[in-house]
């Protein structure tokens, strides 16, 4: 299998931020959450996507996270990725200039959600983005709140067009965008969940978008290296486990509309009982109920996916 991608193939995972009771960042438990992660394989670390609240922060919040973040990322040798969610362009390209200003290079785009964008108004997207800061790496996040899911050819477009655009995020790509993306924008690198990256692995170098598989991250870098070795019998048998964990999950949470932090958080607190639930206002999080109901559903059902003690 060839890899004419920009952007490495890896395992990519969100950091989500933890605020006390008051929305405050509560560094120290922020600082181990990213230390645990890369501690347990899982380097190419990111903030400020849906699951961590990028769409939610103030622009105090979002330096003050952005610096703690990038100091202990660098502390453990990973280099940071920040995410930028924003109606505003100009918020995004003042985020942009401050991030660049404190060295950071790697940077998450989401399009502007208040209403989707034409041809032309995702063309100017990006020429200010992108080709604004040429210096930097961008990966696009292809999701639907943003109002418009990019297309193979959309990405072919913008690929020819901008050489630092060099990955996308995708939350959901049925099999024939599968074999689209593959074919006509070969040069970007592409994550998938770990739904579709079963699948997707066998059909060209995906990436791993980590998400449920979080709770135990060696097993979500077995997960991925299964995907290059292309290993179809631990994909599959490793895609139905997640897949039974992700219907616990539901199951616990219970029916109604929650933000991504709120599964997030429920993944960050197995690792660490300390990590709090909450998300920024007006968004709610996930009960204590429902975290201890997932808990005891690893605990019975899929021990495997829990750190031994």
């Amino acid at each position: 299998m060839t890899d004419p991608a920009r952007g490495p193939r890896t395992v990519l995972a969100a950091c989500c931020v933890p605020w006390d009771a008051t929305g405050a960042l509560v560094e120290p438990l922020f600082r181990d959450s990213i230390a645990d992660l890369a501690a347990h394989g899982l380097r190419d670390l990111y903030v400020f996507g849906t699951a961590g609240e990028g769409y939610a922060v103030d622009e105090q919040r979002f330096d003050r996270v952005v610096d703690v973040f990038a100091d202990e990322a660098r502390r453990h040798g990973v280099d940071p990725m920040v995410g930028l969610i924003s109606p505003s362009l100009p918020t995004v390209i003042g985020r942009i200039e401050r991030c660049v200003a404190r060295g950071i290079r790697s940077f998450q785009l989401s399009l502007p959600s208040w209403g989707a964008l034409n041809d032309a108004e995702l063309a100017a997207f990006f020429a200010a983005t992108c080709g604004r800061f040429p210096e930097a790496a961008f990966l696009h996040y292809n999701l639907g709140r943003s109002g418009r899911m990019l297309t193979p050819d959309d990405y072919a477009t913008l690929a020819a067009e901008h050489p630092n655009l060099v990955a996308v995020k995708h939350t959901r790509a049925d099999y024939a965008t599968v074999h689209g993306l593959f074919a006509r924008a070969p040069q970007l690198r592409h994550f998938f969940t770990e739904a579709t990256y079963s699948y997707a692995s066998l059909v060209g170098p995906a990436g791993f978008l980590v998400s449920i598989a979080s709770v135990r991250p060696s097993l979500a870098r077995a997960y991925f290296d299964a995907g290059v070795a292309r290993d179809a019998t631990a994909l599959m048998a490793t895609c139905a486990e997640l897949l039974d964990l992700s219907a616990e999950l539901r199951r616990a949470v219970g029916p109604g509309p929650h933000m991504d932090g709120a599964f997030d958080k429920i993944f960050a607190k197995v690792r660490d009982p300390r990590f709090p639930l909450a998300l920024l206002p007006p968004y709610q999080g996930a009960s204590d109920d429902a975290y201890e109901a997932f808990l005891a559903a690893l605990r019975d059902r899929h021990p495997g996916w829990l750190e031994a003690a």
